[in-house]
Formats: structure tokens, sequence, C-alpha cells
């Protein structure tokens, strides 16, 4: 998930490949790519932002199992990236 039409397809194949997502999760989700549409929109802040709303869904017990798989699969990459840009720190 590098570039901005990556996330976008990343996030139109999660939402095909998992049905079971509730209205909540998906309106999320679609809210997200419409936003990568626009062309003067920052890609980290929008996966941050959707990011957000499902920690916010799951705090109040509404994510399901595969809104959960999606939630995991963004922390992980924040995971990394929070590194990779911090890795100057440790050395």
């Amino acid at each position: 998930m590098f570039k901005t039409a990556d996330k976008r397809k990343y996030l139109l194949d999660f939402l095909e490949k998992h049905p079971n997502l509730n209205h909540d999760e998906k309106k999320v989700i679609s809210d997200t790519i419409n936003s990568l549409n626009e062309p003067k929109v920052l890609p980290y802040r929008e996966m941050t932002a959707m990011t957000n709303e499902l920690q916010k869904l799951s705090l109040y017990g509404k994510l399901s199992d595969d809104g959960k798989i999606l939630l995991k699969q963004l922390n992980r990459s924040n995971w990394f990236f929070g590194l990779y840009y911090n890795i100057r720190f440790f050395g």
C-alpha cells in the first residue's frame, strides 16, 4: 500500500472480497476511497483517518471480523512506516 492508486485498489478489492462488513465499515471505507480520488488529498492522512474510525468502531463493539482484518493490516502498515521514519533516532 505505497501509492494512492494502490491504496484505492486495495480498498476496492477488500470490499469485494469481504462481503460480511457491516454498514458503518462499508461507509468508512467508501468515504476513504472517494477522498482518495480527489487530487489534493494526502493519502497518509486519509488512511490514518480511516484507521481511527475503525478503531472507534472497535471500541464501541461495532467492528465485524472482516473489519478487524482490515484494521490489523492498517495497523501493521502504520507500525512499519513509523519505524521506518524514526529509524534515525535509534543510531
